[in-house]
């Protein structure tokens, strides 16, 4: 082979690869017509569908998929919290999905440590002793998760664009079954933005810190939170 061939055989090998990778995460539809309803402005029924990209299976999650990992998950063999009574009303009730959720993102990102699921449930108290709908003005449900990361945890081409979820409402955080995923894919996201933020390995109370919006905050409100949320990982972990 000439070197003008090799390097078009490398070139063509790279892209290849370049977009094989690229292919794991979305596809590229592309422009193409569709049928419509025919319309005055209409009238052949006919409209073109501009390029976009599409989210391939396993890359985010739906209601309808969160649900089916959920009713089909294997409970035995994986880390559960711990069942203490921690003042709150239902505060064991969430205790299976915690344990799911954190097992299917600790595996799914390979995570290194893996997350504690102690500290997903300390987290939970901390934000709202464990109530489906605290009323809070600026966040939603038992992870208080602001709309600002409803938008970022659904958008393929944002900051946690490597997993997202798909057609999630404001009013769904109130439900703890996509609550909880949700939380947790997203403390999985704050956890690997802490380690970059540190440059090493982020402790459980600075990954909860960065959730929390209060990493590098030098407020008076970040001490309160972690006491909080301290308190209750202690309790968690007699």
């Amino acid at each position: 082979m000439s070197a003008s061939g090799k390097t078009c055989f490398l070139l063509f090998s790279a892209l290849t690869l370049a977009m094989a990778k690229k292919s794991k995460k979305t596809t590229i539809v592309h422009t193409h017509p569709r049928r419509v309803k025919p319309s005055p402005k209409n009238p052949s029924g006919v409209t073109i569908v501009d390029e976009h990209l599409r989210r391939l299976p396993g890359t985010y999650l739906d209601e309808l998929e969160i649900y089916k990992v959920t009713n089909g998950y294997n409970l035995k063999n994986i880390a559960k919290p711990s069942a203490q009574d921690l003042g709150f009303d239902d505060d064991n009730a969430y205790d299976d999905l915690i344990a799911i959720w954190t097992d299917y993102f600790n595996n799914l990102f390979s995570i290194k440590p893996k997350m504690d699921p102690d500290m997903i449930k300390a987290l939970i108290g901390s934000e709202s002793g464990f109530k489906l709908d605290p009323k809070n003005p600026l966040a939603i449900g038992l992870a208080q998760l602001t709309k600002e990361t409803l938008k970022i945890i659904q958008d393929p081409s944002g900051e946690a664009k490597d997993f997202i979820f798909n057609n999630i409402s404001q009013k769904d955080l109130k439900n703890s079954n996509l609550a909880i995923p949700i939380a947790t894919r997203w403390l999985a996201y704050k956890k690997v933005r802490a380690e970059s933020k540190l440059g090493r390995p982020a402790t459980h109370e600075e990954i909860i810190l960065e959730y929390k919006g209060l990493l590098k905050s030098k407020s008076e409100y970040k001490k309160k939170a972690l006491e909080r949320y301290r308190e209750l990982y202690a309790k968690l972990k007699k």
